[in-house]
């Protein structure tokens, strides 16, 4: 019974040591995000949001072969629209913790059509030769306003509660409910669409 006992103890400690590890890389990165790239710190996509992406995909653009997710964080949009498309999905994310939580879920859910890449966004886009049919990007005011420099990269930018400055999009959807708070401000969830053909 001691011995039981033991374990059980052992064990929970593990999984507080496992633990206590995650959130001091969560809060490193955190930290990077805020003082070193000056950028919000990893926002996941409500489900709500999810579903009206991938429903403008499908109903829109739904001929598109290949996708990208700018600042995908752990991938879980990105993985949505591979699995609710048949095109190639190019998840792109600079922060090594999260693109390698993307990577895993990856793995496992089996996603054929989903690649997690580890990277600036920004660069990738100015090196590669893909011209991507729809971008879908959830970013803070500042790093959406760079994007119009990319868009002879995409067809279609779907962003997500932030519009670019300047440039009128094509389309907005608003949610109805629901925001993102990002330096103090709520902004509440739309969608703001730039057809770029």
């Amino acid at each position: 019974m001691l011995s039981f006992t033991y374990f059980i103890i052992y064990t929970l400690l593990i999984v507080l040591i496992i633990y206590d590890i995650y959130l001091c890389v969560k809060l490193t990165e955190f930290a990077y995000c805020a003082f070193v790239r000056h950028q919000p710190p990893l926002y996941a996509s409500a489900n709500m949001l999810r579903e009206r992406v991938i429903e403008q995909i499908i109903t829109k653009y739904n001929k598109s072969k290949n996708i990208c997710e700018i600042g995908s964080g752990f991938g879980g949009l990105a993985r949505a629209i591979a699995f609710s498309t048949n095109a190639k999905v190019y998840a792109l994310e600079n922060m090594p913790f999260s693109a390698l939580v993307s990577k895993i879920a990856d793995y496992k859910s089996k996603c054929k059509n989903n690649k997690t890449i580890w990277c600036d966004a920004f660069k990738y886009l100015k090196n590669t030769d893909i011209k991507f049919d729809v971008a879908v990007a959830y970013l803070g005011p500042t790093f959406t306003s760079k994007l119009y420099n990319y868009r002879n990269k995409f067809n279609v930018l779907i962003s997500i509660d932030f519009e670019i400055q300047g440039t009128k999009p094509t389309k907005i959807i608003d949610i109805g409910y629901g925001y993102t708070t990002y330096m103090g401000t709520r902004y509440p969830h739309k969608l703001f669409i730039y057809e770029f053909k």
